[in-house]
């Protein structure tokens, strides 16, 4: 009771008017021991703080007397392969841009941008805080090392246990294994491995483990010239040590070309495997040779099959193509519902009623080719990969079914879905592909290059009929290393269609179109960045169908960064609306204006060539620049 009294007494003088319970005291009493507890605590942690701030720092902005130590020289493989040997050529090609995209960059960085979040645009990053990096990047780097410190076995374990990944070797003797039997698929389930053509990788490709790190001009000066970000892809040229700490010369992308500088070799990874996640350990992220168009800035309008299905309605396009200043024609070569343009002998071998619809044999394809290349137009055949309905009904035991009733699993487009899994179906595709460029078709172009929307509890329900182990990102860009491969022989160009929201999401979105596995690939990556198909508040927009400037910039702004992670990315070619979404709550009419303004966003951003869809073929006779 005295006690109460006395803490009574004390809050009167505290000008506390209200009338405290019992409850309420016993609270406060506590709270005042605890403050003495969060006290004496926070004193030690800022003194074990204060202690190894200083033990860190000091070893590497030391410019004392110290005599530099024998200098480390790290060099790759003897044997180069020729994709090594192109490299820097590769790779300066990949990332060349012109003065418009100079523009673009020197805007992107500037201070005064409305830019996105860091976060959108590096893979798997948490949220950041924008900060004067140059008073944090030691403390970063501290912080950072002490991290790296503390997973150094572990990682070493898992590099020594990990798949190797290496060059691609395409023009090797070695033959690729990706495409598998049902045997040797059983095999792969039991343990074996899936071999593909891929070789042993000098240690010469490296990735950045660490947030914002510091690049030194040297390991002597430590002037910081740049800083980099997590997951940056890096070539490492050099290694020393200096002040018992590793320094490795590195040179790498950023959006003003090549630059070169030093960092701590702690924060280099010759894997994305600590960056990717299990579910991505098996990607491929080393240098692929590119090829590069026949036109250099595509203006492309998408046809279906029925659209070129006689030479009357073909000149019709024609026409309208020189009327507008379209420069391109993307062709369904194997449509949606898996059937033919013009009859294969794939499909004759694979699946006999996709031949059945054909409008042309193949030397008439032939003539019309020439015929409209004659013309100046550029022929791109599109092949719908793995949404194949003719397929899937013609191999039943390789599409997609339920587990308990062995049904076809039919998805939202209500029909029968093959499994991207199916080594099967990748030869058919790819054969399909060589018949395309066979009659004269300039690149090929894959759509549905993807699993289908599944939901989690859905995904549990059915058979995909995977191939051991491998992820959907994994089975996705296999099938593309092994396209490139095939069509290597005939030097044309192979795109990807990925879904919009590919360039700006961490993973592989449910279907396994990872940004950076398929861009590293393919010579064109092409995101569907439909403003009506992004959610509200989609780019902190409400509607973003109402706003097409603004995400058809932010959407391919993500994906130009996203390129900037490996080494010889795909040229960005986007797909841009060209219909109205009247199913959309805010919807615009999509004429004249709105299909400029998505133009002028790709053009400000340096990308000079795109292509419209309209499924319907309806395109607005304007004049497209």
């Amino acid at each position: 009771m005295r006690k109460d009294k006395k803490i009574e007494k004390e809050y009167r003088r505290l000008n506390k008017v209200y009338q405290l319970s019992r409850s309420g005291k016993l609270m406060i009493e506590r709270i005042r021991k605890t403050k003495l507890k969060i006290g004496l605590v926070a004193s030690l942690v800022f003194l074990i703080t204060f202690v190894t701030f200083f033990t860190l720092i000091f070893p590497e902005n030391s410019v004392s007397n110290t005599k530099k130590l024998d200098s480390l020289s790290i060099s790759s493989n003897s044997t180069s392969t020729y994709l090594e040997t192109t490299l820097s050529t590769t790779i300066t090609d990949s990332i060349t841009t012109n003065s418009t995209e100079t523009s673009f960059y020197a805007k992107i960085y500037s201070p005064t941008t409305n830019e996105l979040s860091e976060t959108s645009l590096v893979l798997l990053v948490p949220q950041e805080t924008k900060t004067n990096l140059s008073k944090l990047s030691n403390k970063n780097d501290k912080d950072n090392s002490s991290k790296l410190e503390q997973n150094k076995g572990q990682s070493s374990e898992d590099e020594q246990s990990s798949f190797n990944i290496g060059p691609i070797n395409l023009k090797g003797t070695q033959e690729s294994n990706i495409i598998q039997t049902e045997e040797e698929s059983t095999k792969k389930s039991q343990g074996a491995d899936i071999k593909t053509a891929i070789t042993s990788s000098p240690s010469k490709y490296h990735y950045v483990i660490a947030y914002n790190i510091s690049v030194f001009d040297s390991p002597e000066n430590g002037k910081v010239i740049d800083t980099l970000k997590y997951a940056t892809y890096v070539e490492k040229l050099d290694e020393v040590t200096y002040n018992n700490v590793n320094f490795s010369k590195v040179r790498y992308n950023t959006p003003n070309g090549v630059r070169e500088g030093w960092i701590r070799s702690s924060f280099l990874s010759n894997t994305l495997k600590s960056i990717t996640g299990k579910e991505y350990n098996e990607l491929v992220f080393e240098p692929f040779k590119k090829i590069k168009a026949r036109v250099d800035d595509v203006r492309g309008i998408y046809l279906t099959r029925t659209s070129f299905s006689n030479v009357q309605k073909i000149k019709h396009w024609v026409e309208f193509a020189k009327s507008t200043n379209i420069n391109a024609f993307v062709v369904d070569v194997k449509d949606d519902d898996g059937f033919m343009l013009f009859e294969t002998s794939a499909a004759a071998e694979f699946v006999p009623e996709a031949n059945a619809r054909a409008y042309y044999k193949k030397e008439e394809m032939k003539e019309i080719v020439k015929e409209l290349k004659d013309q100046g137009l550029y022929l791109i055949a599109r092949i719908v990969c793995f949404k194949d309905p003719s397929y899937a009904r013609a191999h039943k035991d390789r599409a997609i079914v339920y587990k308990d009733t062995g049904e076809p699993y039919m998805g939202i487009y209500k029909v029968p879905w093959a499994s991207a899994y199916d080594r099967q179906l990748w030869e058919y595709n790819v054969r399909v592909a060589i018949e395309a460029v066979e009659v004269g078709f300039d690149e090929i172009q894959y759509d549905y290059v993807r699993f289908p929307e599944l939901s989690k509890e859905t995904r549990q329900r059915v058979n995909l009929r995977q191939v051991g182990d491998e992820s959907f990102a994994e089975a996705i860009q296999k099938f593309l290393i092994y396209s490139k491969r095939k069509l290597e022989p005939y030097n044309v160009p192979s795109a990807a269609d990925v879904f919009g929201l590919v360039s700006t999401a961490v993973d592989d979105v449910g279907i396994g179109q990872y940004w950076e596995a398929v861009s590293n690939v393919v010579d064109y990556i092409c995101p569907m960045v439909y403003p009506s198909h992004y959610a509200p508040g989609s780019f902190g927009l409400s509607v973003p169908d109402a706003y097409p400037y603004e995400t058809i910039y932010n959407a391919l702004k993500d994906g130009i960064r996203r390129n900037l992670h490996i080494p010889t990315p795909a040229k960005i070619r986007p797909w841009l609306q060209s219909f109205t979404a009247t199913w959309v709550r805010g919807h615009i009419v999509y004429d004249e204006e709105a299909i400029r303004k998505q133009i002028k966003a790709a053009k400000d951003l340096g990308i000079n060539e795109y292509m419209l869809w309209n499924a319907s073929n309806n395109y607005k006779r304007m004049w497209y620049k």
